[in-house]
């Protein structure tokens, strides 16, 4: 079985971790009575929003996936739609709530055009950054075997690991979604998770780590 390797923010059962990013939560002030509904990208985001009051909890809430639900769930969350996994699927779970006033808990850097989709169509929503990702500078003192598999679960996993590290032609690249795969570096191959989770990604790899290259 050959080794497998998970570039995240956080770790998983049974796989090595490559803790790539450094999150700094900004903490901006928010007036979340202005809002009927909020929107969530990430695990990061929904943190992000423990550090206020829990006056957002009453909002109805968009999330980019399940992992992301779940999480909103265990911080209180109630009235939560989950988009399928992709950023461009949360322009489609907006269109069935057009008139409602929105706020984009986002990232610093975003990687989707989804946003700019949703104010062509006419759609209510703010954007206010509540976290931003730095590069592990460390990462690039890890040895990574030149038949490993390697899984990413963002564009910016990728960008700051091929900073440090180069991708081989004898890694095998697993991918969360297709907008992680578009960041790929030109003539690298990758393989789509079944689903836009972590889970999907191990298990496609661990499938992937019995074929020898």
């Amino acid at each position: 079985m050959r080794p497998i390797y998970l570039v995240s923010k956080t770790p998983y059962l049974g796989v090595h971790h490559i803790p790539i990013l450094s999150i700094h939560f900004c903490n901006p002030e928010i007036n979340f009575d202005a809002y009927e509904g909020i929107i969530i990208t990430s695990k990061q985001g929904a943190l992000a929003l423990n550090h206020y009051t829990p006056d957002w909890k009453k909002l109805q809430v968009i999330c980019v996936g399940k992992a992301t639900a779940e999480v909103m769930k265990q911080l209180g969350a109630v009235h939560i739609d989950i988009a399928d996994g992709y950023g461009d699927t949360i322009f489609d779970t907006l269109k069935s709530h057009k008139e409602k006033r929105w706020l984009y808990c986002r990232p610093k850097i975003i990687a989707s055009s989804w946003p700019k989709k949703a104010r062509e169509l006419g759609l209510m929503m703010d954007e206010v950054v509540i976290y931003e990702t730095t590069c592990n500078e460390k990462i690039g003192e890890i040895a990574i075997a030149s038949d490993s598999v390697l899984i990413f679960t963002s564009p910016s996993s990728i960008e700051y690991f091929t900073q440090k590290i180069s991708i081989l032609p004898t890694h095998t690249v697993v991918v969360i979604g297709k907008t992680t795969q578009k960041a790929l570096p030109t003539g690298i191959k990758s393989v789509l998770s079944e689903t836009t989770s972590v889970e999907s990604c191990v298990e496609k790899a661990r499938e992937l780590s019995f074929l020898r290259v």
